[in-house]
Order: structure tokens, then sequence, then C-alpha cells
């Protein structure tokens, strides 16, 4: 899994949770080449995402389990990998829905179906 959190004040809290959760992690900032044991890469850097994007198989893109609307989809729908959101996408409602159109874009209602498409897509 690759963990970007959006505001470089939570890259520590990024690696906190991790690391509570007892996971494997490299950080992007060390430079350091992920093992076949890591299991998620923290983005801890700026300026990066588009290159993240390009080495996922899928991509889930925040602020949209909550009433925030939504980051971007169109990044990693440039990327052609499967975009997963919330219901809460009224920040990009019009390409949101062109996406789910074409089949690039699956919704998950909440954390627990958010771990179920994870899961039905690693195993695809």
């Amino acid at each position: 899994m690759i963990l970007v959190p959006r505001h470089p004040e939570r890259f520590a809290d990024a690696r906190e949770m991790v690391q509570k959760a007892g996971m494997s992690f490299t950080l992007r900032s060390t430079g350091e080449i992920p093992s076949n044991s890591t299991q998620v890469v923290i983005g801890d850097t700026m300026g990066e995402l588009m290159l993240l994007y390009g080495i996922a198989d899928l991509a889930f893109v925040g602020g949209s389990l909550v009433e925030r609307g939504g980051h971007n989809p169109l990044e990693p729908a440039a990327h052609a990998i499967p975009v997963l959101m919330g219901p809460h996408t009224f920040n990009f409602k019009d390409i949101c829905a062109k996406l789910q159109q074409d089949d690039g874009l699956i919704t998950v209602t909440d954390v627990s179906s958010l771990v179920t498409q994870v899961g039905q897509s690693a195993h695809r």
C-alpha cells in the first residue's frame, strides 16, 4: 500500500498510525527501495503524487468518506488504475459522474466497503 497524506503536517501521524498497526514500512523521503516484505510506502514528500500513482495498482481518493467533497480523481484516473472514492464527491461531481459512467470509478460507502473493494481488487 502507498499512503500519501494530503498535508505535510500529517506525515508524522501517518507514520505513527502505520507503526501502531504493526505494519512494515518505508518512507519515500529516505530513498529506501521497498522490499518484498514492505507493507506500506509512506509518501512523505511533496510533488511526487503522480509518480506514486504510476506505481500503484489502485487508488483511494480521500476526503470523500466525510463531507469534504473529495479530492481530484483525475490524477489516478490518468494512470488507468481503478479509482475508489466515498459518497461525498461534490467537489468533482461532473468528473466523478463521467468516470463512473466509464467504469473508472468505484464508489464505496464507508471504511468497511473500502476494505472489501481493496481486497477484491487484490485478487483480480
